[in-house]
């Protein structure tokens, strides 16, 4: 009796154990596989056979009036069955752009393809030849299976040709964009200021002489005060803040903190401009000015 060396017997084991191992892992094919050219108003072309490891030879020509008709049966582990995904892709193989087309499947295995070139993107119309890879795949053990169907031959009409004469959009990297935020706003020049805030002080003494005119009365001040001696400072002090507000806004501060302001100040306004407005009143119906 002879005895192998260890090496060849593990080796020997290994190579069993694969085989078993390909023998059980289930695979995705398919068979009665198909493909016809018809035209319209005319009889079908023959049906060309093809299958996972022999592709049709013959370059496949398909006319705008064309139509493919692909028929085949899905088996997994030798069983007619329904994959999950099963596409006929078509690929251009210059430029690399490719689309898919989706089989109407059953759930006994029996998958139709009807195809033409409307279907067909215009980025692959531009191209003299496409090739068809059949792809077969599914959830679970199943191994897919991507097997060539043949080579695509597209013929154009006038018309065609006359809308995919520009090149195709094709998407890729663009360039850097560098992005240039606008300057913040700016206060006028401080010479426009000044002339403006001249013109309002100017207007003061036609104020106060108007208001003189129509009697105020000044002596009441004291009374005024005595009567009500926080509403009236208190009023006149959020007249002057405001003043501030508005004066800061044009000069340093932004919008939101002008907000901010303002929505602290108007309050105190508010309320202490109806007590004093409510003091003056008083004095009025008294029968004092």
């Amino acid at each position: 009796m002879k005895f192998l060396p260890s090496s060849n017997v593990l080796a020997a084991g290994l190579l069993l154990l694969s085989q078993w191992t390909d023998a059980v892992t289930p695979s995705w094919t398919f068979t009665d596989a198909s493909l016809q050219v018809s035209q319209r108003g005319a009889e079908a072309g023959p049906r060309q056979k093809f299958t996972p490891k022999s592709p049709i030879s013959e370059p496949i020509t398909l006319k705008a009036t064309d139509s493919i008709k692909i028929q085949l049966t899905t088996e997994e582990g030798g069983k007619p069955k329904r994959p999950h995904q099963l596409f006929l892709f078509a690929k251009d193989s210059q430029s690399d752009l490719e689309s898919f087309f989706v089989f109407d499947t059953k759930e006994s295995g029996k998958a139709r393809l009807d195809l033409t070139q409307k279907e067909i993107p215009l980025s692959l119309l531009s191209s003299p030849s496409l090739t068809l890879t059949l792809v077969v795949g599914s959830f679970g053990q199943g191994i897919p299976v991507s097997a060539e169907v043949g080579t695509l031959k597209l013929v154009l009409d006038p018309a065609t040709k006359k809308t995919i004469a520009q090149p195709a959009l094709k998407y890729g990297k663009l360039e850097e964009i560098y992005h240039t935020f606008r300057a913040e706003p700016k206060s006028p020049p401080a010479i426009i200021s000044i002339v403006f805030l001249g013109a309002v002080l100017a207007c003061l003494p036609a104020l106060f002489g108007a208001w003189f005119t129509l009697s105020a009365n000044v002596s009441h001040l004291p009374k005024s005060l005595a009567a009500s001696p926080i509403a009236h400072p208190l009023f006149f002090a959020s007249l002057i803040a405001f003043e501030a507000v508005f004066f800061a806004y044009y000069t340093k501060i932004n919008i939101f903190q002008t907000l901010i302001a303002a929505t602290v100040i108007s309050p105190v306004a508010m309320i202490s401009g109806s007590r004093a407005l409510r003091e003056v009143r008083a004095r009025r119906l008294n029968g004092e000015r």
